[in-house]
């Protein structure tokens, strides 16, 4: 008499295996949806900064992926993504205009160049982010609030420093601002160079 062989138990450990993978692809999901991710304006901003500390004709594929992260940000990540660019921007013209005044006359020429280099990569930066921007057009310049922005300009827009010693802290510091940009614009001329506009 033949004895029929007990049934294997490869359905039931078959149904758990299935079960226990469903349950880590679920949780791979769930961890990928969940896991915090770089944002749009952080990447952006990263390539932003790389494109102004190497100056000159910015990477195509770079201006790419600005203009890609731009078109997908909402508006208030385009206002972040803009001051952040803009904050960036100052901080390095303000050191590149303290390294300018503390320099022999040997080594102003080339802070100059590699100032003319990132209002190269500054314009095209700045018609990237600006999704209606005119390729052809002239782009906003990043200023600081209450600085000579648009509001700035007329009448009493900005205000006042509450004390003399400040006062004269800003005074100085425009003087200076404007030295520098007096002995760039004196640079470019001198180069045949046409530096970008800027509004």
């Amino acid at each position: 008499m033949t004895r029929s062989a007990p049934e294997p138990k490869s359905s039931s450990s078959r149904g758990l295996a299935i079960g226990a993978g469903l349950v880590v692809g679920l949780l791979v999901v769930a961890g990928w949806w969940f896991w915090p991710r770089t944002s749009r304006v952080t990447e952006t901003a990263t390539i932003a900064k790389s494109l102004l500390d190497s100056g000159g004709t910015p990477d195509k594929r770079a201006i790419r992926q600005v203009i890609q992260n731009v078109d997908r940000m909402p508006r208030a990540e385009l206002f972040t993504l803009y001051r952040a660019v803009g904050e960036e921007w100052r901080r390095l013209r303000q050191e590149s205009i303290d390294r300018y005044f503390s320099a022999t006359a040997a080594e102003k020429p080339q802070i100059l160049d590699a100032e003319m280099a990132r209002l190269e990569s500054l314009h095209e930066l700045m018609l990237a982010l600006n999704p209606d921007a005119d390729p052809n057009g002239t782009p906003w310049m990043p200023r600081e609030r209450g600085r000579g922005g648009r509001r700035g300009r007329g009448g009493n827009a900005e205000p006042q420093p509450q004390d003399e010693a400040a006062a004269k802290a800003e005074a100085d510091r425009r003087a200076i601002a404007e030295r520098y940009e007096e002995a760039l614009l004196a640079h470019a001329k001198s180069r045949g160079v046409e530096l970008p506009a800027f509004r």
